[in-house]
């Protein structure tokens, strides 16, 4: 999810303009948008928007994030992370804790893992954590550098003064999310016993990032980045990029994934990750080889639908096959928990089960 609609957000405001159907690439396996694309289709949408602010259109009130459904049924707590908290929820219970992390996105949030956790929640007894990354859901959204090494700065925070795993924790992952894990699994293996990846960022071919020049440009015009981010985030834009590029059509778009991402897209402060998001600055320099140098349990989990793939997963190759390596295509798009999720939460399940305790 992370990648793709970093990619795609331009292509969404350009269909805004010219109202047309997908293409041919788009009915089969669609290319990575070039860098000068890219740039072009944020020139015209950042015009678009600054329109829209030139001529005070009515926008929409932000709102604090206090103000933002719960979305898994959990308590909520904030964590003290210097000068910012960030927020997670959170069920008591015996055993191994397990964390979830969702993606990162232009409307990110706890949301994302709701089928997977309320299958834990029904059926285990497990201590249970969702975290919120700095810049979405409940957490705070300051203006700052969002860049890999803050999100895993504060995933270890989050695992060393919340969870506190004796032998570590088990972690599911998805997009962005599983790659941060990766990284904090990989410094510091007493932290994680075992990570399920579910389509995770970084296995296949390297995200376009849009040129620093063209993002700083763009994002600090007078109102660009506010106008520009709502009008990639209405409902109707958010539907749209979800039932082209997440969801198989014989699945379709779960009304409760678009009305959440629009909810939590008018918190105040939801605006200021975008330039590093679309820019590339978010992702890891090398996920897959990473990945690859873990020596914990893994899982991948990820669709095999090639026009909702986030990813190519051409590096996928390094990591099948591996001895503490179990990799799952599903016929879905990018998220498989959602379409298929009994079976996921049983591959989940049965998987770190499977891990057992630390040796």
């Amino acid at each position: 999810m992370d990648g793709s609609m970093g990619e795609r957000a331009t292509g969404m405001a350009d269909r805004d303009e010219r109202d047309e159907g997908p293409g041919d690439d788009e009915k089969g396996k669609k290319p990575l948008v070039t860098r000068r694309r890219a740039a072009a289709g944020l020139g015209a949408a950042a015009a678009a928007a600054y329109a829209v602010y030139v001529f005070g259109a009515r926008r929409a009130r932000r709102r604090p994030v206090t103000e933002l459904p719960n979305a898994l049924g959990l308590p909520i707590q904030y964590e003290k992370w210097g000068d910012v908290h960030y927020a997670y929820y959170v069920r008591e219970g015996t055993g191994r804790p397990v964390v979830f992390l969702h993606s990162i996105n232009a409307v990110a949030s706890a949301h994302e893992m709701r089928p997977l956790v309320r299958a834990f929640r029904k059926h285990t007894q497990r201590p249970l954590y969702a975290l919120e990354w700095i810049g979405f859901g409940h957490s705070d959204r300051p203006e700052l550098a969002y860049e890999p090494g803050l999100m895993e700065d504060q995933l270890q925070h989050f695992l060393e003064r919340v969870v506190r795993p004796a032998g570590g924790a088990d972690v599911v992952g998805l997009s962005l999310g599983a790659a941060y894990a990766a990284e904090v699994a990989r410094r510091r293996p007493d932290l994680v016993h075992a990570l399920a990846a579910i389509e995770p960022s970084g296995l296949g071919k390297d995200p376009p990032a849009i040129p620093r020049l063209w993002s700083r440009l763009l994002f600090t015009l007078p109102g660009v980045q506010r106008a520009f981010y709502d009008r990639l985030t209405t409902p109707e834009a958010l539907y749209r990029f979800a039932e082209e590029n997440l969801f198989t059509p014989e699945f379709g778009v779960p009304e409760e994934f678009v009305e959440f991402g629009a909810e939590t897209s008018r918190m105040d402060g939801a605006a200021f990750p975008v330039d590093d998001f679309l820019s590339g600055r978010m992702f890891p320099k090398d996920a897959a080889e990473t990945f690859r140098r873990l020596r914990q349990p893994v899982l991948v989990v990820h669709g095999t639908v090639e026009n909702r793939r986030q990813e190519s997963y051409d590096r996928l190759p390094e990591l099948d096959g591996r001895p503490n390596v179990q990799v799952v295509g599903l016929p879905t798009g990018g998220l498989p928990h959602w379409e298929r999720a009994q079976e996921v939460w049983e591959r989940v399940r049965d998987f770190l089960e499977g891990a057992g305790p630390r040796a």
